[in-house]
């Protein structure tokens, strides 16, 4: 409704920043223009499905790297490079 939406975290990837079982609200207008650094965004990833992660960078190609908050989570160069198309949200804030 109105490019909002609720999602529950599963998952320890972005903990301490979002635990499992939080619920966060995100937003999906003007999300393609206004990706930078340390946003985090939900992604429709290819190979592990739907994830929340923190944008690390985006290279000269124009594709994004993506990285968990937890030190023990996949490497961003594990998950590979996103293009801005399977980024289908950024938070506004954390719901707990």
């Amino acid at each position: 409704m109105f490019g909002l939406s609720i999602n529950k975290v599963s998952g320890n990837s972005m903990s301490p920043t979002i635990e499992t079982n939080s619920y966060v609200l995100l937003h999906n207008f003007g999300t393609k223009r206004h990706l930078k650094k340390g946003q985090i965004v939900k992604v429709e990833h290819s190979e592990f499905g739907t994830i929340i992660k923190r944008i690390a960078y985006q290279d000269k190609n124009g594709l994004y790297w993506l990285s968990g908050d937890d030190p023990h989570t996949l490497a961003c160069c594990q998950i590979g490079p996103v293009n801005a198309t399977q980024i289908t949200g950024v938070l506004l804030c954390n719901l707990g």
